[in-house]
């Protein structure tokens, strides 16, 4: 296997709970950097000490895969400890919030404390917001930016982002997610989840908005193998139509299907990339994701990967970046329902 056949087959094994098969590698100093560039290193480096010594990466670059686990297990416990404030703050307040993204996903992952994240993001509704922030500042929290409908605020090293409405991509999403406290979500008290179908139609919708603003690193679609393994609930079929309603439907059986590619996630589609004329469309979907940052990069150091890079931001921008190649009808089929022309 090449570097990036290798990572991604060590991310596959962790999420399929499968012990890395190994060989004497020259390439670790890249792996680690695709590792770093899509903020997966520790669960890299965790699957490397299942691998027989012999295999295993020597000197610097072993150490460097060492202390990444290590600060992220401890990164964990502490955010664990600021969660479980800012969550009993809120329900002894009586104020319903919701939280999403990273947070609500990495309790399906094999091992929660290594899925990373950056920010821990919760919605409040709109009549909540300020008393929600009063609260929180009495708590002692710090305050870094409060807008109208936005806030930042920090426990210790830990930052919350406090919204009022989910992230939507277009009119028809947003009619989707406009009351996220009513039936696409349920509660435990005052902490609201949003159900499983609309979990994965949300973690579908925010690759794409990251796809139309710069690219999305290989954790997304890590998350979207997660939640269609745990989520056995989900009639793929209904969800695939709910994609179909905002306009995005078979860019999320591209996404699944890479998912499905990549992992092996237990999901039936009508899509596949292996098929010959997905070819190219997969060679640049996977530079892209692979090699750029987690919420992707204009520019990677590596020609072949700032060529992806471009193509999906032709495809997803009007704006231009780079030359605009010509796109396969394959192509326009899967990605021109974003209310976005592709460039030609």
């Amino acid at each position: 296997m090449d570097t990036r056949e290798y990572f991604v087959y060590l991310l596959s094994c962790h999420l399929n709970g499968v012990k890395p098969k190994g060989e004497r590698r020259g390439d670790w100093q890249q792996i680690y950097e695709f590792s770093e560039r899509n903020n997966v290193t520790a669960i890299i480096a965790y699957e490397i000490n299942l691998l027989a010594e012999d295999c295993r990466p020597k000197g610097e670059i072993s150490e460097a895969f060492r202390k990444s686990l290590d600060r992220t297990k401890d990164d964990f416990d502490a955010r664990l400890c600021s969660l479980a404030v800012f969550m009993s703050t809120l329900t002894n307040a009586g104020i319903p919030h919701l939280i999403i993204k990273g947070t609500s996903i990495r309790p399906h992952y094999p091992v929660p404390a290594l899925r990373t994240g950056a920010d821990i993001d919760v919605i409040v509704r709109p009549t909540d917001y300020m008393r929600a922030v009063e609260v929180l500042k009495e708590r002692g929290l710090e305050e870094i930016r409060v807008e109208s409908s936005e806030a930042q605020m920090r426990i210790s090293q830990d930052i919350f982002e406090i919204r009022t409405e989910l992230e939507n991509i277009n009119i028809q999403s947003k009619i989707y997610f406009s009351t996220p406290f009513d039936d696409i979500s349920e509660a435990m008290g005052c902490t609201y989840k949003l159900k499983p179908i609309y979990h994965l139609l949300y973690v579908i919708t925010h690759i794409a908005h990251h796809l139309q603003t710069g690219g999305a690193g290989i954790k997304m679609i890590m998350d979207t193998d997660v939640l269609i393994r745990n989520y056995h609930e989900i009639d793929l079929d209904e969800f695939l139509t709910l994609c179909e309603n905002i306009h995005i439907g078979k860019t999320a059986s591209a996404l699944i299907a890479l998912a499905k590619k990549w992992f092996n996630t237990p999901a039936a589609l009508n899509f596949t990339f292996e098929d010959r004329d997905m070819n190219r469309l997969y060679s640049r979907l996977s530079k892209a994701i692979i090699g750029g940052k987690v919420f992707g990069a204009k520019n990677t150091g590596e020609e072949s990967e700032s060529k992806a890079k471009s193509f999906l931001f032709n495809l997803f921008r009007r704006a231009s970046y780079g030359e605009p190649e010509e796109l396969t009808e394959a192509e326009k089929d899967i990605y021109g329902e974003l209310g976005l022309e592709p460039k030609r």
